[in-house]
């Protein structure tokens, strides 16, 4: 079968209430604010984490982003190792809680974008029922963002009843499941949803020599309680190292991506899941006839990372860009990989417009 893989990108998010860069650490000290009362362990690490973007600012370092301040921190520049890397997991967590904050406004938008794009995918003539368009439709999808919109939309969409694991190869094929959170499995010929760099409300640590993932299936009808308990591991023996301690969010940055390839050897909760989502999303990328780039950049810092799925699209035709600065994006890409056997256009439509 013929497949089209969408990759989604932050200007997906962006008109849900999601910050770009430069309105992220604002945001986010507004946030910890508001938090004040109902978890102050939480509002204490994001006064960190907005703490640590003045100091690199007082260094004359500009960072806006947190993968920005996550590369700065990585090469030590205000704290050496491992202090550096427990603070980069603390402000993980710290933007993880602020981006489930903002669901419940993204809910109430009714996420036309996204439901746009599930008519697309899951399209009746795919089939009617879940089973039937998850098995029939050609389409595969990839997303840059770490946010949990394309899950809320999906629910929105579909039932989901809780008897099988959302993330697992019988819903979205993301890799994860439910009962054993340190498998990691995506099934190929059918609809697969891979997040890239990892997502909110997914933890991803250690224990006794095994990777955990243990995820939180997001509801549009119950949002995300801003407290504590919802951000950091009960005080119980049991947990091993990370009793009473922050959730260690799985969110990957390039960098640390990298650092997987140099390193083999290490013990960071991602370590299996990188590899398998990238493996795979190469491989979709390398079946797509079709390839959609939506509300995604192509940034250059980022140009490793896009650069090898676009590679990988050997039998791709063509390639569509949809942005509002799509000519200028389509003409990065021709420039920069003039070799892609695809027709590069673009599709200057805003996201929330289909």
């Amino acid at each position: 079968m013929e497949t089209n893989l969408v990759i989604f990108g932050a200007g997906c998010s962006k008109p849900y209430g999601y910050p770009l860069a430069s309105d992220f650490r604002q945001q986010l000290g507004a946030f910890g604010l508001s938090v004040v009362s109902t978890a102050p362990r939480l509002s204490q690490l994001v006064a960190q984490t907005v703490g640590l973007f003045a100091q690199l600012q007082a260094k004359g370092i500009q960072a806006d982003t947190l993968d920005e301040l996550a590369w700065h921190m990585h090469q030590k520049v205000l704290y050496p190792y491992p202090q550096s890397h427990f603070m980069v997991e603390e402000a993980k967590l710290a933007v993880a809680a602020f981006f489930m904050s903002l669901e419940a406004g993204a809910v109430k938008t009714g996420l036309p974008g996204y439901r746009n794009w599930m008519k697309r995918i899951f399209a009746s003539n795919f089939g009617t029922t879940p089973h039937l368009a998850w098995k029939r439709t050609p389409y595969r999808v990839l997303t840059f963002n770490y946010d949990r919109l394309f899950e809320l939309a999906y629910r929105q969409y579909f039932p989901y009843d809780g008897t099988t694991s959302f993330y697992g190869p019988d819903v979205l094929n993301s890799g994860l499941f439910q009962a054993m959170p340190e498998k990691l499995e995506i099934t190929p010929d059918r609809f697969s949803f891979l997040k890239l760099h990892g997502s909110v409300g997914i933890c991803s640590y250690e224990e006794y020599g095994q990777t955990k993932h243990i995820q939180e299936v997001p509801d549009p009808q119950i949002p995300v309680p801003m407290t504590d308990e919802s951000f950091f591991i009960p005080n119980d023996s049991r947990c091993d190292f990370y009793s009473n301690k922050p959730k260690p969010a799985l969110l990957v940055f390039p960098h640390e991506k990298d650092f997987l390839g140099d390193h083999p050897r290490n013990a960071l909760g991602y370590r299996h899941y990188i590899p398998a989502v990238w493996t795979a999303a190469r491989s979709m990328a390398a079946q797509a006839k079709e390839i959609w780039i939506v509300g995604y950049s192509c940034p250059e810092p980022d140009f490793p990372a896009w650069s090898s799925l676009l590679q990988a699209a050997v039998n791709c035709r063509r390639i569509v860009v949809q942005n509002p600065y799509a000519t200028d994006i389509c003409a990065r890409i021709k420039i920069r990989l003039p070799d892609l056997p695809g027709v590069v256009e673009a599709y200057p439509q805003p996201f929330e417009d289909g």
